[in-house]
């Protein structure tokens, strides 16, 4: 089934509950998500998008067909969000000098360092006035969504590394940089929940099965997403 203007995005889906969670409404001019806020949604989006291309590395082109991309130009499309991801991992090694240990290294710290920010030696004054600045919705979504497919571009062409750097930014959290970023304004609990790349992984293709299922049936079997469907469903 073609694309349906309107329709939401596979990416929107995966991405409505914390854009949601994230949008903040004011008297004048629209819904908005704090800076801070926005660039946490990306990160989540930009490192699940990661793990649905690791997972469905070799069904790449199938699964480009979930997105409003030219039909025939499916491999076209892949190979170019894998161009910006190394583009993207190009160019942390070379602001840090170091490969990155978890997805907020390679996106929120490497987001922030282009507004010129850092965690480590901007003031903590500057950080917070700066994660609070208003970006309206309309303004912010067609970037989630970028983001959310770049993910994907990198999870399938550095599917090693995407699980290093889920497995140290979720299964082995270092304490000091979580409260660090709750110090810094970051919408965190306390303590973290530990979610396995496992599990985290089904939840994912789980979610990506759902939607497949209400607007791409025809792709259940092919991306091999009819179990979850079925799991659902009771049957």
């Amino acid at each position: 089934m073609p694309y349906k203007e309107g329709q939401p995005t596979l990416i929107g889906f995966l991405g409505m509950a914390p854009v949601m969670k994230a949008t903040r409404t004011r008297l004048f001019g629209g819904p908005y998500i704090p800076f801070g806020s926005f660039l946490l949604v990306c990160s989540f989006l930009y490192e699940n998008g990661a793990i649905l291309g690791r997972a469905k590395s070799d069904k790449l082109t199938v699964l480009a067909k979930l997105f409003p991309a030219d039909p025939g130009k499916e491999e076209r499309f892949i190979n170019e969000l894998q161009n910006v991801a190394q583009e993207r991992l190009n160019e942390y090694k070379r602001e840090f000098e170091k490969e990155p240990s978890s997805f907020l290294d390679i996106f929120y710290l490497l987001e922030l360092k282009k507004v010129g920010l850092s965690l480590a030696d901007t003031n903590l004054k500057t950080i917070r006035k700066a994660s609070e600045e208003k970006y309206s919705l309309k303004q912010a979504e067609p970037y989630i969504k970028m983001f959310g497919l770049e993910g994907i571009g990198f999870g399938s062409s550095f599917p090693e590394l995407t699980e290093k750097m889920y497995r140290k930014g979720h299964e082995n959290i270092n304490m000091d940089v979580w409260a660090e970023m709750r110090e810094h304004g970051a919408d965190f609990p306390e303590k973290p929940t530990i979610i396995t790349l496992e599990e985290q992984e089904k939840l994912v293709l789980e979610m990506v099965a759902a939607y497949t299922s209400e607007y791409y049936p025809e792709l259940l079997d092919p991306l091999d997403l009819r179990g979850y469907v079925e799991e659902r469903d009771g049957n």
